[in-house]
């Protein structure tokens, strides 16, 4: 994958202006599938408000609150099941704006992905920080999370491509 390509929008880069949901799918999809390899379709996204993972339109009106949420949860679908995306989210929300805790992400996710390799951190406890750390510390486990998956995929591919490149040639070699 190129490395521009895994770069989230921050907060202030996405549309300012309410969106429909064809809009909404077609951004969520030009962020999130470049890096994943995978499209989020509309079934999806009905699935997501109707759990409330990702807050419901108003009037189905779309802004960036539902797109932040959308392109989150379609990276970390790969890796955490939705319920558990959405005991984070709960979370998240209790102790960050939706903007603020969107940007932890992206951030998070961007330096990393400039990183040659992901950095271990260390685990942080109610008694060393406050909750507001323990927050950021549980974001960046998350981008860790698909970072690693990501890498794993990309190492599975290419592992898959020479050996389907291998048995064509066989294929083409006539019995001798």
């Amino acid at each position: 994958m190129k490395q521009q390509a895994l770069r989230l929008p921050l907060w202030a880069d996405l549309p300012t202006f309410d969106l429909h949901l064809d809009q909404l799918l077609l951004l969520v999809n030009e962020y999130v599938e470049p890096i994943t390899g995978e499209v989020v379709t509309k079934t999806m996204l009905h699935n997501y408000f109707k759990l409330k993972i990702i807050v419901p339109p108003v009037k189905k009106r779309y802004g960036r609150v539902q797109l932040a949420g959308a392109i989150v949860v379609a990276l970390l679908k790969s890796v955490f099941a939705l319920g558990e995306i959405k005991q984070g989210f709960d979370v998240v929300a209790k102790g960050h704006a939706p903007q603020k805790a969107y940007d932890n992400f992206a951030v998070i996710f961007n330096q990393e992905t400039m990183a040659k390799t992901p950095q271990a951190v260390p685990h942080i406890t109610a008694t060393s920080k406050d909750a507001v750390d323990q927050l950021i510390q549980v974001q960046y486990a998350a981008v860790q999370a698909v970072l690693y998956w990501l890498a794993a995929k990309s190492q599975l591919q290419d592992l898959v491509v020479p050996a389907k490149t291998e048995l064509a040639k066989n294929d083409q070699r006539p019995d001798a």
